[in-house]
Protein backbone atom coordinates (compact mmCIF):
# COMPACT_ATOMS: atom_id res chain seq x y z
CA UNK A 1 0.00 0.00 0.00
CA UNK A 2 1.12 3.40 -0.76
CA UNK A 3 2.22 6.19 1.91
CA UNK A 4 -1.26 8.09 1.18
CA UNK A 5 -3.08 5.45 1.70
CA UNK A 6 -1.87 4.46 5.09
CA UNK A 7 -1.75 8.19 5.94
CA UNK A 8 -5.34 7.82 5.11
CA UNK A 9 -6.35 5.22 7.16
CA UNK A 10 -4.30 6.60 10.07
CA UNK A 11 -6.42 9.80 10.01
CA UNK A 12 -9.87 8.39 9.32
CA UNK A 13 -9.51 5.48 12.28
CA UNK A 14 -8.37 8.75 14.87
CA UNK A 15 -11.52 10.59 13.43
CA UNK A 16 -13.53 8.03 14.29
CA UNK A 17 -11.88 7.46 17.69
CA UNK A 18 -11.70 11.37 18.37
CA UNK A 19 -15.67 11.60 17.71
CA UNK A 20 -16.50 8.60 19.58
CA UNK A 21 -14.30 8.05 22.92
CA UNK A 22 -15.19 11.50 24.35
CA UNK A 23 -18.81 11.02 23.46
CA UNK A 24 -18.69 7.60 25.14
CA UNK A 25 -16.85 9.27 28.43
CA UNK A 26 -19.26 11.83 28.76
CA UNK A 27 -22.81 10.01 28.60
CA UNK A 28 -21.35 7.07 30.81
CA UNK A 29 -20.21 9.16 33.53
CA UNK A 30 -22.14 10.50 36.83
CA UNK A 31 -22.23 14.18 37.60
CA UNK A 32 -19.61 13.07 40.19
CA UNK A 33 -17.43 11.01 38.12
CA UNK A 34 -17.40 13.20 35.51
CA UNK A 35 -16.42 16.05 38.48
CA UNK A 36 -13.38 13.99 40.11
CA UNK A 37 -12.41 13.19 36.58
CA UNK A 38 -11.85 16.62 35.56
CA UNK A 39 -10.60 17.69 38.86
CA UNK A 40 -8.10 15.43 38.46
CA UNK A 41 -6.57 16.29 34.55
CA UNK A 42 -7.06 20.17 35.17
CA UNK A 43 -3.12 20.33 35.48
CA UNK A 44 -3.07 22.19 39.65
CA UNK A 45 -6.22 24.62 38.13
CA UNK A 46 -3.55 25.84 35.57
CA UNK A 47 -6.83 25.61 32.94
CA UNK A 48 -10.40 25.13 33.33
CA UNK A 49 -12.10 21.88 34.34
CA UNK A 50 -13.78 21.30 30.75
CA UNK A 51 -11.29 22.63 29.01
CA UNK A 52 -8.41 20.44 30.38
CA UNK A 53 -10.81 16.88 30.40
CA UNK A 54 -11.59 17.81 26.52
CA UNK A 55 -7.88 17.98 26.17
CA UNK A 56 -7.29 14.90 27.80
CA UNK A 57 -9.74 12.93 26.37
CA UNK A 58 -9.05 14.27 22.70
CA UNK A 59 -5.16 13.09 23.29
CA UNK A 60 -6.11 9.83 24.85
CA UNK A 61 -8.65 9.24 21.97
CA UNK A 62 -5.96 9.91 19.26
CA UNK A 63 -2.63 7.34 20.93
CA UNK A 64 -6.05 4.81 21.58
CA UNK A 65 -6.46 5.34 17.77
CA UNK A 66 -3.04 4.68 16.87
CA UNK A 67 -2.27 1.83 18.85
CA UNK A 68 -5.45 0.02 17.38
CA UNK A 69 -4.02 0.44 13.80
CA UNK A 70 -0.66 -0.79 14.75
CA UNK A 71 -2.19 -3.88 16.75
CA UNK A 72 -4.81 -4.77 14.19
CA UNK A 73 -1.65 -4.93 11.65
CA UNK A 74 0.23 -6.56 13.74
CA UNK A 75 -2.31 -9.41 14.17
CA UNK A 76 -3.60 -9.27 10.43
CA UNK A 77 0.32 -9.48 9.66
CA UNK A 78 0.32 -12.96 11.87
CA UNK A 79 -2.44 -14.01 11.04
CA UNK A 80 -1.55 -13.89 7.02
CA UNK A 81 2.02 -15.10 7.16
CA UNK A 82 2.74 -18.56 5.46
CA UNK A 83 3.65 -21.44 8.47
CA UNK A 84 5.15 -23.73 6.33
Amino acid sequence: MKKSGKVTIYVLVVIVFFLTIPEIVIRVLTPEQFARLSDFTSFGGLFSHLLSLLIFLGLASILLGVLAIFLTKKIYRHLTCDRS
